[in-house]
């Protein structure tokens, strides 16, 4: 497994997945930051699809990553993307064969891709963080939020990085989903189209039919961990959900990739 996880990092080191990958989950953490904070107080609330956030939020401990936390759908559609580009590229390009020709354990094979996307995601989310703590000050000295709270002894260390881990788990939920339809769809326009469809459109007209029930959706229970919980879900409830989801997603990922015979 090791051979295929260092091949697989040597791929992920590509334009296309530092910049679309890693760059697109740092730009739009900052984004969301100076949004949240610049129009705090407004009737422009937020980004689109969130809630709004008072200026009580943004003065709290963690008030420096309300923003991201509160855009965190998007950055889970990033990772979606970037973890379905990963598997349809090796199908779109014909490299499966090369690939499973140099390591018939297709099982080690797929675990050595899901390592090494791991180890990038976690990357990705490591250097958002640290821009979202870079940029947090300025934005609230612009948009008038006070931020006493947020360096109050030892804690911002301790506040970094909890919300770095909840970020984290949330986003790798999202990459699982996305690695599960690019291994089905085996077409990466196909498995960007329907993980926004169903974030932004599916889960939306659920949310208005199912009522209460909507927080058992996938996308509810990986936003309640982003937030370290929601007042629907507490954060154990949430991990709980959120990774019987993902471990249902790679087992039918594995069971595909196992079975189905390779054409590409």
């Amino acid at each position: 497994m090791i051979r295929a996880i260092r091949c697989e990092l040597a791929r992920l080191k590509t334009p296309s997945f530092l910049l679309g990958g890693m760059g697109l989950i740092v730009f739009f953490s900052v984004l969301a930051t100076a949004i949240v904070f610049l129009t705090v107080g407004s009737d422009a609330g937020g980004p689109p699809g969130t809630q709004q956030i008072t200026t009580q939020a943004l003065e709290a401990s963690e008030g420096m990553f309300a923003g991201v936390q509160n855009f965190v759908g998007m950055l889970g559609v990033v990772a979606l993307a970037m973890w379905a580009m990963a598997v349809t590229s090796d199908y779109s390009s014909g490299l499966i064969r090369l690939l499973v020709q140099a390591q018939p354990n297709r099982l080690l094979l797929l675990g050595g891709k899901v390592v090494a996307l791991s180890i990038f995601t976690c990357l990705s989310t490591l250097v958002a963080t640290a821009a979202v703590l870079a940029v947090s000050p300025g934005v609230a000295s612009l948009g008038g939020v006070s931020t006493d709270a947020w360096s109050s002894g030892s804690s911002l260390l301790g506040t970094a990085l909890g919300v770095y881990v909840q970020l984290t788990l949330c986003v790798l939920m999202w990459g699982v989903v996305g690695l599960l339809v690019g291994m089905l769809t085996r077409s990466a326009g196909i498995s960007i189209g329907i993980g926004i469809g169903y974030l932004m459109i599916f889960e939306g007209l659920a949310g208005m039919l199912l009522d209460s029930a909507q927080k058992w959706l996938p996308g509810k229970a990986f936003g309640a961990i982003a937030t370290g919980g929601s007042a629907d879900m507490a954060f154990g409830t949430a991990a709980l959900l959120a990774g019987a989801y993902a471990a249902g997603a790679l087992l039918l990922t594995a069971a595909t990739f196992r079975r189905r015979d390779i054409t590409a």
